[in-house]
């Protein structure tokens, strides 16, 4: 596996984000522990965009949710999440909740499900600006709502900041999250599919927006994704995953032009192209698997 090196690590100055071993069981109502992610190592440096790539169900959005400690008491998290050198995986649950929202943000997969359906947009950003940034009086954070809501795109701001969620379009919706989640100008942002459920046009609008907050305020994103293409065109380094694990990592253009990894070349073989019909997509059979249930070879 090729490591996922960073302009950071090579200068020496801590990484915003840094992920090592970091693995995540379940517990069942049996009391048997499932492991869904694996030993997963990666880094992302400041003003990088990392992608977290693979098919659905390979435990992108787990390691996510994992990092920022989502989950409840059936959730066992081990290894080590590091942010500025703070292992997170060690602070009581009232320190990590002060770095949600302010240090770490999220953007997850449905903004329809985050927003609070019965509260107007304005009032969801005013409340997020109120408890993390503390800038003392409503006028004020209503004034930098409505500064946002401009800075991520939207044409008519006071329309929105007015407005319920279930009164805008997804990508109204996608925008408001995104708005909400760098209220507090955060080092690192997650985004969890970002893109899902939204037309062709409005994804590279998400996604264009994504990059262009990342260049202006130097933040590091980590971005979960099932697209090879949105790994190639959006991502400075990529992490692909299968079964809980990574199973190659590196520059981004280098792995997604020459990976080394039988999995990684069968996810690529598989892209839809033109000129391939229907029915026509090479097929990857897996993994074989030991009697521990771990992938052992890639089978291509």
């Amino acid at each position: 596996m090729t490591s996922t090196s960073t302009p950071e690590s090579a200068t020496g100055e801590q990484p915003p984000l840094a992920i090592d071993s970091l693995s995540t069981s379940f517990v069942g109502r049996d009391g048997a522990a499932t492991e869904i992610v694996r030993g997963v190592s990666f880094t992302v440096g400041r003003g990088q965009t990392l992608m977290l790539l693979g098919e659905s169900g390979s435990g992108k959005s787990v390691t996510a949710r994992s990092i920022l400690r989502l989950y409840d008491k059936s959730a066992q998290i081990t290894g080590s999440v590091r942010f500025n050198g703070v292992e997170l995986l060690d602070t009581t649950e009232e320190t990590m909740r002060g770095y949600r929202g302010s240090e770490l943000a999220l953007v997850p997969q449905d903004p329809t499900g985050a927003l609070d359906p019965l509260r107007r947009i304005g009032a969801q950003l005013r409340e997020v600006i109120l408890i993390h940034r503390q800038e003392g009086t409503k006028r004020a954070a209503d004034r930098l709502a409505l500064e946002l809501l401009d800075q991520v795109g939207i044409s008519d701001p006071q329309r929105v900041f007015h407005s319920f969620p279930h009164e805008l379009s997804g990508g109204m919706r996608q925008r408001a999250v995104i708005a909400i989640a760098i209220s507090c100008r955060p080092q690192v942002l997650i985004a969890d599919e970002p893109t899902t459920a939204l037309d062709v046009t409005v994804q590279a609008q998400i996604l264009d927006l994504i990059a262009d907050l990342r260049r202006d305020t130097g933040m590091a994103v980590l971005m979960v994704t099932h697209d090879v293409g949105v790994a190639a065109d959006y991502g400075d380094q990529v992490a692909v995953m299968y079964a809980g694990r990574i199973v190659e990592s590196g520059i981004a253009h280098e792995v997604l032009t020459h990976p080394t990894e039988k999995y990684t070349a069968g996810l690529l073989a598989a892209q839809p192209r033109p000129g391939i019909r229907r029915g026509e997509l090479p097929t990857m059979a897996g993994w074989t698997c030991g009697p521990d249930g771990f992938p052992t070879e890639s089978v291509a």
